[in-house]
């Protein structure tokens, strides 16, 4: 795990000093190696943290033998053993380590070479052969890289974190109302190219870029939809059990080669119950560790608990107090350097600060909702897929049986289908519960008015995985995995996330919604196989509609603040809100919490002191 940064072309003394800040904002992500080269094509940073391989050896950059290949990259191969014995058994490796196979594998193929990897990463190859850099993401998006292209002189600038490329001379710190739009109208995050900075873009998941004299080309070198025939012969549910189960044990074998110490986030959830589970088919030791919260109507510490219990794993735990909230807001969001839409973003820093000498390898359930369908409002497409295929009262009756098992006391039935369906139809506008993030009077007209809005691709037949692609890609899974790199990078941490290798995520697609879904239990052939190691209290738990007390901060430990920030004299010229507006929708949320939206009340208040502390860089 490491950070990278360029700046193309390399003209003189100050592009020297400004890549040298660059890699010195980012030291936490690599405080093993830090180094500045330049060559032909730019100047260029890197910072190491070792994972695999703690020699120098699999330092970086990886040379070519003519030294005109040079690789950076932020990651981890984790198939990088079977591509050395299938196309470089005869070549002596100089390191133990996963990266030198970039360097071999794209000398051989090409920039082909990337649908052989499997992993989570970030590279950047500078070939002064062609005269081209490449600056490749990963398939679904799980390490960042952000980039700022000068027009005027067609110079890039690219790094691992945003705030450097904020603080650059010839940048303008300006917000992107494209992004604000899709945060506070269709409560979006990390789902398209652009960020809350105007020319600030992050390569999207799935892509690389090319650079050159002439400009940027982006190219889509992924396709999901490729791999998932949606016109095959249908095969048992046991079939499907056993094929999962295989690849995702097979990823999770991948995701364990490391030479530190590691654990697993345990939430209490069953993504992560899963994983304790299959660390049970492992060797190696863990220790696993969960946030907790003082109001123990939301304390999932009972669940993680029985899970370790069945596993033989040791459990920490960690507090975050109500009292120490605000403090903690702010510097989370000035760690987050975006705005961020939900208080669990501070559980997830919370859990990294605390135990970050513990271990440096951490595993995360990121992705186990958006395979299983385990989502509340995927029982709407998972409806219109079976009575699309064969009407019948049968599947009417699951359904509703579904809808009286997740009634509880916060949503009745009637405002969980409505909202479900309106959440489906229009992905990001409400939330569950059925509350709009549009059309409200504490926005501003003008705002309201603009055409940002993100339009979802929809590549496939079935209604339900067409859900799972909106959440992989736009709403749900961006958000986790940019809150979790953050959190564990802070930390000069490494979170994995064996779920998303991407041949477990397309046997996960292949299922059909029938299977994804049995007996009231969503994320069934994901929960079957593990049945003996975990409890069935835990692993027959359905997705909770409200799993966090945001509310209850909302009008309790941040009350004082949310009142500050709506009376400050800044808060008079947001260019978004109608003070008077948010302050009335603020006090009848104080009265009445059940009927307002809380992720929006806290959208607010977080992007308002995101405005002061990093866009205006007030006190």
């Amino acid at each position: 795990m490491c950070g990278i940064a360029g700046i193309a072309p390399f003209k003189n003394s100050e592009d020297k000093k400004t890549i040298t800040e660059i890699v010195k904002n980012i030291q936490h992500r690599g405080p093993d190696q830090e180094i500045i080269f330049q060559n032909n094509l730019g100047i260029f940073g890197f910072v190491r943290l070792k994972i695999i391989d703690m020699s120098s050896k699999s330092n970086q950059p990886f040379v070519s033998k003519n030294k005109k290949i040079q690789i950076i990259y932020n990651g981890e191969i984790y198939n990088y053993k079977e591509l050395r014995k299938k196309y470089f058994s005869d070549i002596g490796f100089n390191s133990d380590g996963d990266g030198e196979i970039l360097l071999h594998l794209y000398e051989k193929f090409g920039i082909e070479f990337i649908e052989k990897i499997k992993g989570m990463f970030s590279i950047c190859i500078i070939d002064e052969n062609i005269n081209k850099i490449f600056l490749i993401r990963d398939r679904f998006g799980i390490k960042p890289l952000y980039y700022h292209l000068n027009k005027l002189n067609n110079k890039i600038y690219f790094c691992s974190e945003i705030n450097s490329l904020t603080q650059l001379k010839d940048y303008n710190k300006e917000i992107n109302p494209s992004e604000a739009y899709k945060f506070f109208q269709q409560g979006l995050i990390n789902s398209s190219s652009e960020t809350w900075f105007k020319n600030i873009y992050q390569v999207k998941p799935s892509h690389f870029l090319e650079y050159s004299k002439s400009g940027i080309k982006e190219t889509k070198y992924y396709f999901i939809e490729k791999h998932i025939d949606e016109n095959a012969d249908k095969k048992t549910f046991k079939d499907y059990m056993e094929k999962f189960k295989s690849n995702l044990q097979k990823s999770f074998i991948e995701h364990n080669q490391f030479d530190v110490k590691a654990g697993i986030h345990l939430s209490g959830g069953v993504d992560s119950a899963v994983l304790a589970a299959m660390s049970n088919y492992n060797k190696k030791n863990y220790n696993s560790y969960t946030f907790d919260f003082e109001n123990k109507d939301y304390s999932e510490l009972e669940f993680a608990k029985t899970i370790t219990e069945s596993t033989n794993l040791k459990n920490y735990s960690t507090i975050l107090k109500d009292k120490n909230i605000p403090d903690y807001l702010i510097k989370v969001i000035e760690r987050e350097y975006e705005p961020f839409s939900s208080l669990r973003v501070l559980s997830t820093h919370h859990l990294y600060d605390t135990f970050n000498k513990d271990c440096k390898v951490i595993f995360d359930g990121a992705g186990g909702d958006e395979l299983g369908a385990g989502y509340s409002y995927h029982m709407i497409p998972w409806y219109l897929d079976l009575q699309k295929n064969k009407r019948s009262k049968k599947n009417k009756t699951r359904f509703y049986k579904y809808i009286n098992i997740i009634k509880n006391k916060t949503i009745n039935s009637s405002q969980f289908i409505k909202g479900s369906f309106s959440y489906f139809r229009n992905p990001g506008g409400t939330t569950i519960d059925g509350s709009t993030y549009k059309n409200q009077k504490i926005f501003n007209p003008e705002f309201l008015n603009k055409d940002f809005e993100l339009k979802f691709n929809r590549p496939f037949k079935s209604y339900l995985r067409n859900a799972q692609y909106a959440d992989l890609y736009y709403l749900k899974l961006p958000r986790s995995l940019k809150y979790a790199d953050r959190a564990s990078m802070n930390n000069s941490m490494e979170t994995r996330v064996p779920f998303l290798d991407h041949e477990v995520v397309e046997c996960s697609l292949q299922i059909p919604s029938e299977y994804k879904n049995l007996l009231g239990q969503q994320r069934i052939i994901m929960k079957y196989p593990y049945r003996k190691y975990v409890n069935k209290k835990v692993l027959y738990l359905n997705k909770r509609t409200i799993a966090d007390p945001q509310s209850e901060w909302l009008k309790g430990p941040l009350k004082n603040l949310m009142l500050d920030t709506i009376n400050s004299s800044s808060f008079n010229n947001n260019e978004f809100f109608n003070k008077g507006e948010v302050q009335n929708y603020y006090d009848n949320f104080l009265k009445f919490p059940k009927h307002f939206n809380s992720f929006l009340i806290f959208q607010i208040l977080v992007s308002e002191i995101w405005t002061k502390k990093i866009l205006k860089k007030s006190l």
